[in-house]
């Protein structure tokens, strides 16, 4: 095998994250690796990707509001982005690398 160690990142907590926050984990992990132990010496893989879309309902706050909108009635709200929902003791960052 090319990379014989591996390193995982585990959730600690059940948690959603949204996909920025794995974007930029991603982002900070594979720098750290290029400067520290060269670009062909590991392998990185997001083990999580985000699927689950979530939702805001804006709600007004403006005298008067009340005769603007309609409460929780239609309540479904525009979609924000996108999450990934993580379990206690989920995989959620791999990074195989070679012996040295």
């Amino acid at each position: 095998d090319a990379f014989p160690s591996c390193l995982h990142l585990v959730s600690g907590e059940k948690e959603q994250i949204m996909s920025e926050a794995l974007e930029a984990a991603r982002i900070a992990a594979n720098k750290y690796m290029v400067v520290n132990v060269g670009k062909e010496n590991f392998h990185l893989r997001m083990r999580i990707h985000p699927w689950h879309v979530l939702r805001h309902n804006k709600m007004l706050s403006c005298a008067g509001a009340d005769r603007l909108q309609t409460g929780m009635r239609h309540a479904f709200g525009k979609a924000i982005g996108k999450c990934a929902r993580v379990s206690i003791g989920a995989i959620m960052m791999s990074i195989r690398v070679q012996d040295q």
